[in-house]
């Protein structure tokens, strides 16, 4: 491939030193130089087609003359071949003989899908010439990454606004003495907007009860987790989804109960919950909830292959919780739940257990009130996020007394930590929107994470309704936004929280809006004052209790839940574009 060089201000002047250069001329064809015409004319102010791309290279503060490219005077000795006069043995200056660096060179720069149709991950690869040390990936003329020369990049597509109609990438490749060279590529995009339904998927009804609990990405891919009551026995239910929703009787989907896979006999007739899902960078899958027992709560944990399949799992002992799951990038799992510490009535403490990939546990790390002296108020995890650091939050609830009025109130809760299991933070909310407020879901975020639940005033009196409650924390757990009190018609819970590619916040909630019952409402919003974009609003057919129990988001964002059939409930998942 010929190295064309050139300042970026003397385009025109190079695409024409090119054509000068021995073999580019009268009539030759511009390819035989590396050099298209789409090029020449788009340095001019004309843009490439669909699918063009052009390519280019600079010396930086030195000039080439067309003789330096045929290694002569004028262009006209050599054998006329112009890349073999443009070789690095033979690239000399064309006024002191002395050989010069030449620059670095690109090539073959193509987009894995050529069109975005769908939001997702865009693969953009190139070739680059042994040089080449460091590239830039531009979107538009703005510089999104940097990486080593040759490496493939990731080019998000969030959402149609963001990315439709097309995307004009351009890779810059340099070597060590700053010298660069580059191409550009156009490409499509037909995505549609933020919130639009990808598949939604409806339990058969069966007559019997079944409910979504929890649910995961892998990729475009969903993990969904809940429960069926079969014949008087509580089955926990792994499930995932292909691209379409369906899991039964494609090669991408699948589906399997408890009780084919646990290797414990007394979960063979007991009964199991799942309430939370992680997948780990390889694509297992971590699921944790609670069995019952012998008439006792005890905590389990599993971890399945990418094909579903059991590699081990725990049950731990009597008086035990699990509700929420996340994994870091070294596969520790973190666990959040609870422990018993008294009967009659319960008290609970907060726990929060760490397993390595090969089943070795850490802790359980145990929060509770240090002036509660008297064992009488509990603290509960619902919720794992991992962050963009590698620490890991654990949040839930605690309750709290109210020293003038020795009233007991929810507070939300978040712990910080890193390693295996070693806590190095912690933040109670003060209650500064109702009296009390409770945290059920999290998630990370570009600030650090994002949580929600409910705020409550006085629940004794029967007009004080709980209110989605929407709370903005940095990685040191200081408040980088306002908090956000979502005001609804009826009682309203956020169950499901998560962050798009382009940094919104999309919430997940049970809002009572009507005398039938609850309905399903997923929203966006970015801060405590933007306005509240709708995602969806969903009353069942038979307006009945309609509930959304948990979002998982990416580039996209799966949601489960459940909807009420002809008075049963029902399991329920969708996929939105986030």
């Amino acid at each position: 491939m010929l190295r064309v060089l050139r300042r970026p201000s003397l385009a025109a002047s190079a695409c024409l030193s090119a054509l000068l250069s021995s073999g580019c001329f009268d009539g030759a064809e511009l390819a035989a130089c590396g050099i298209s015409m789409t090029y020449c004319d788009a340095e001019d102010g004309s843009a490439g087609g669909e699918g063009t791309v052009t390519t280019s290279s600079s010396t930086g503060p030195g000039i080439m003359t067309s003789d330096s490219l045929s290694g002569g005077s004028g262009g006209s000795g050599g054998s006329g071949d112009a890349g073999d006069s443009a070789s690095e043995d033979t690239w000399t200056s064309g006024t002191t003989g002395e050989l010069n660096d030449p620059p670095p060179w690109i090539d073959e720069l193509a987009c894995d899908p050529p069109e975005a149709s769908e939001v997702g991950p865009t693969i953009v690869t190139y070739k680059a010439s042994a040089d080449a040390v460091e590239a830039d990936l531009l979107d538009d003329g703005v510089v999104i990454a940097t990486g080593p020369a040759g490496m493939p990049f990731v080019f998000p597509v969030t959402s149609g606004p963001a990315n439709n109609p097309g995307s004009h990438l351009t890779v810059v490749v340099r070597d060590a003495g700053g010298q660069t060279a580059e191409a550009s590529i156009y490409q499509p995009s037909v995505v549609k907007d933020p919130g639009s339904t990808v598949w939604l998927t409806l339990e058969q009804h069966d007559g019997m009860f079944s409910t979504g609990n929890a649910v995961a990405l892998d990729g475009n891919n969903a993990i969904g987790a809940g429960v069926h009551w079969d014949n008087g026995q509580v089955l926990a239910i792994l499930r995932r989804y292909d691209k379409s929703g369906t899991w039964i009787a494609t090669s991408d989907g699948w589906t399997q109960k408890h009780t084919d896979w646990t290797l414990r006999a007394e979960l063979k007739t007991g009964h199991l919950g799942l309430g939370g899902l992680a997948v780990d960078g390889d694509g297992n899958i971590i699921a944790v909830g609670t069995a019952q027992v012998a008439g006792e709560p005890r905590m389990y944990v599993a971890r399945f292959g990418t094909g579903g399949g059991l590699l081990w799992e725990v049950l731990g002992p009597p008086g035990t919780e699990a509700r929420g799951v996340g994994v870091t990038a070294d596969q520790s799992i973190y666990v959040a739940g609870s422990v018993r510490v008294k009967k009659g009535p319960e008290v609970w403490d907060m726990a929060t257990w760490v397993f390595s990939a090969d089943k070795q546990a850490y802790g359980p790390d145990i929060f509770n009130d240090p002036n509660d002296l008297t064992t009488e108020r509990s603290e509960r995890g619902y919720a794992v996020a991992v962050l963009e650091s590698g620490r890991v939050a654990v949040a839930g609830t605690r309750e709290m007394e109210d020293p003038i009025t020795n009233k007991q109130w929810r507070r939300g809760v978040v712990l910080i930590f890193e390693g295996k299991g070693k806590r190095i933070g912690e933040w109670t909310s003060p209650g500064d929107k109702m009296d009390s407020d409770a945290i059920f879901a999290a998630a990370s975020s570009k600030e650090g994470l994002v949580v929600c639940g409910y705020a409550q005033n006085d629940p004794d009196n029967p007009s004080n309704k709980p209110q989605i409650l929407i709370r903005w924390l940095s990685e040191d757990l200081s408040e980088v936004k306002a908090p956000r009190v979502e005001g609804s018609p009826g009682a309203a819970t956020c169950y499901g929280i998560g962050t798009n590619m382009e940094g919104a916040t999309i919430v997940g909630a049970t809002v009572h809006e009507n005398q039938g019952g609850d309905n399903a409402w997923l929203f966006a919003v970015k801060d405590a004052a933007s306005p509240r974009v709708d995602y969806m609003k969903r009353n069942g057919a038979s307006n009945g209790q309609d509930r959304v129990l948990a979002l998982a988001c990416e580039y996209m964002c799966a949601w489960t839940g459940s909807e009420e059939v002809e008075g049963a409930a029902q399991w329920i998942a969708g996929m939105i574009r986030g």
